[in-house]
């Protein structure tokens, strides 16, 4: 049975030791060595449903959770220590060294390719907006934003697609307002400080039913940007160091295995995604990567 706990500096500074004492042979140990010799992964996560998320009992569940334990369950990986950080800091802390992998719904993207390394996509990603009940501004696509500058669209730092296909469609940059978190989103168009937040829209649809706000709903319907006769969707997946290949290669063949089963869609399905949601045949992160 998998076990999964929060990071604690003292675990983490015992690792760091036993690397000291370690000397040589333990700076030769690659990160796969290290995972399967201690059985645990370092993992990080943005606490966000339905994909990583603490329960009140500091357990992590969520999609990426369930297809990590399948994954990792033959390796003899038996704990997660979960770091929670901001969607800014994923990618930094996970090449500084603070994790082995990165969860969430990362996208992605050819300038990411540069600073990690993808594992091959695990679901497609379509957009959504918070806003206030009766959508007073009839926002039902970003175009609608982009037509009316006196709009404010909030969005996650750090997230990028968003962002993206806002400004393909037409939208300024002074109309988008960065907020340091999806609750600061919600707070926003509560406040009238904004009159959208921008999120994935299985994101969006969790947060809103866990919210419970009469007063904030999800824009509907919402046109899916299409850019050259081709919907912006974005494909998300694990992360993880650019020097850690051979982690890389044990991820992709173990979970290009499970994404054939009827479990892993069992999963998909537990947590809300369809099969509009999976990933297109052909699609591989290397294309992705490659623009």
């Amino acid at each position: 049975m998998l076990r999964i706990r929060f990071c604690r500096k003292a675990v983490l500074a015992g690792v760091t030791a036993a690397f000291m004492i370690g000397g040589a042979s333990a700076q030769a140990e690659t990160t796969l060595d290290k995972i399967r010799s201690q059985g645990v992964i370092r993992i990080a996560f943005t606490n966000e449903a339905p994909f990583a998320y603490a329960q009140p009992n500091g357990e992590l569940t969520g999609v990426v959770i369930e297809v990590l334990h399948h994954v990792f369950d033959d390796m003899g990986v038996k704990d997660f220590d979960g770091g929670l950080t901001t969607f800014g800091g994923l990618i930094p802390g996970l090449k500084a060294g603070r994790f082995d992998l990165v969860t969430s719904s990362i996208y992605i993207k050819p300038d990411r390719c540069k600073q990690v390394a993808f594992v091959e996509p695990l679901y497609v990603l379509g957009d959504g907006i918070a806003v206030k009940t009766g959508n007073p501004r009839k926002i039902h696509s970003y175009a609608d934003v982009a037509a009316d500058s006196a709009i404010k669209l909030a969005y996650t730092v750090g997230g990028t697609g968003i962002t993206d296909n806002a400004k393909a469609m037409g939208v300024k940059a002074e109309q988008l307002v960065a907020v340091p978190d999806d609750h600061s989103g919600y707070a926003a168009v509560q406040a009238g400080r904004v009159d959208g937040f921008a999120n994935p829209a299985v994101i969006l649809e969790t947060e809103l039913r866990a919210l419970k706000d009469p007063n904030v709903e999800r824009a509907s319907p919402f046109e899916q940007p299409v850019e050259n006769g081709k919907p912006r969707y974005g494909f998300a997946s694990f992360a993880v160091r650019l020097e850690d290949q051979d982690l890389l290669s044990e991820l992709n063949k173990r979970l290009t295995t499970f994404r054939t089963t009827p479990e892993f869609t069992a999963i998909m399905n537990k947590y809300g995604f369809t099969k509009d949601d999976m990933v297109p045949p052909g699609v591989t992160t290397a294309k992705i990567c490659a623009g």
